[in-house]
């Protein structure tokens, strides 16, 4: 290497010489006079050693120099950031459970998956800073044992009201007689939260590839009775063995974690 180097340098000087020879007396006389030599700038002479060294020097000294570009190249990420949701509370209500397991079949109780997915979205959440605050963070009931329904519901609506939040977000799993019917689904309050309803869907179905089965406008208690944005996701049917199978293993429960999370970075996104 360093011979090459010498030989190198030596042509380098041989053709420099011959460039100089070329050159006009007058004006080479001239150049270290010029204003470009007064105003800071490379003069002819300059100009010629650095053409030269581009040309072949730069490419011996420097082929040792990884190529790191693909350093700087943007990395395809999702909407998600660490700080895109400081400031938000967002209540997360993991349906059913204690005494009321919800839809059950093909051995899944929808409180059990509806609890995993809301722990997983918990977390995803807090890490982009939200103020996360769950109905329920076990296998138990929001209010009192022996409570009626329309005390339970409205116990997980007095959470959202307690710690005023910008948006309550209720997770469930579906059951229908025809065991064929399979997809997610997103309810909303008529008349609002649609953008909301909207924005997790979409999410939700391109996280999961699971059958769209739309957004709706939905009369459950805690979505009539709610006075902020607020939507019902129904993950999937625990009636369809195929979809079932999918929603107790918790690689599928973390992508419909990520759909919701999803959903919701980009509902505060464009609102």
């Amino acid at each position: 290497m360093k011979n090459t180097k010498r030989i190198t340098w030596l042509l380098l000087l041989f053709m420099i010489c011959n460039v100089m020879i070329a050159l006009p007396g007058a004006y080479a006389a001239g150049a270290a006079s010029d204003s470009s030599v007064k105003a800071g700038k490379p003069n002819v002479i300059e100009r010629v050693l650095q053409f030269f060294y581009n040309l072949i020097l730069g490419p011996i000294f420097n082929n040792d120099k990884k190529d790191d570009r693909s350093a700087t190249l943007p990395s395809k990420t999702r909407p998600g950031t660490s700080s895109s949701l400081k400031g938000k509370t967002i209540v997360v209500d993991p349906g059913h459970g204690g005494s009321n397991p919800g839809a059950v079949d093909n051995n899944v109780e929808e409180a059990d998956v509806n609890l995993a997915v809301a722990a997983m979205l918990r977390n995803k959440l807090a890490a982009s800073g939200a103020n996360v605050v769950m109905t329920r963070t076990s296998d138990r009931s929001v209010a009192a044992n022996g409570s009626s329904l329309g005390k339970e519901l409205q116990a997980r609506l007095d959470i959202t009201n307690k710690n005023k939040a910008d948006i309550f977000v209720s997770l469930h799993s579906n059951s229908n007689p025809d065991k064929k019917i399979a997809g997610a689904m997103t309810f909303y309050p008529k008349g609002r939260s649609s953008q909301l309803a909207s924005a997790i869907q979409k999410e939700l179905i391109a996280e999961t590839d699971a059958v769209d089965k739309g957004i709706s406008a939905g009369t459950f208690y805690v979505l009539r009775n709610n006075a902020v944005p607020s939507v019902l996701v129904e993950m999937g049917f625990v009636t369809n063995a195929a979809e079932a199978a999918k929603l107790k293993t918790p690689s599928y429960q973390q992508r419909l974690a990520e759909g919701v999370y999803q959903g919701i970075i980009r509902y505060f996104k464009n609102a």
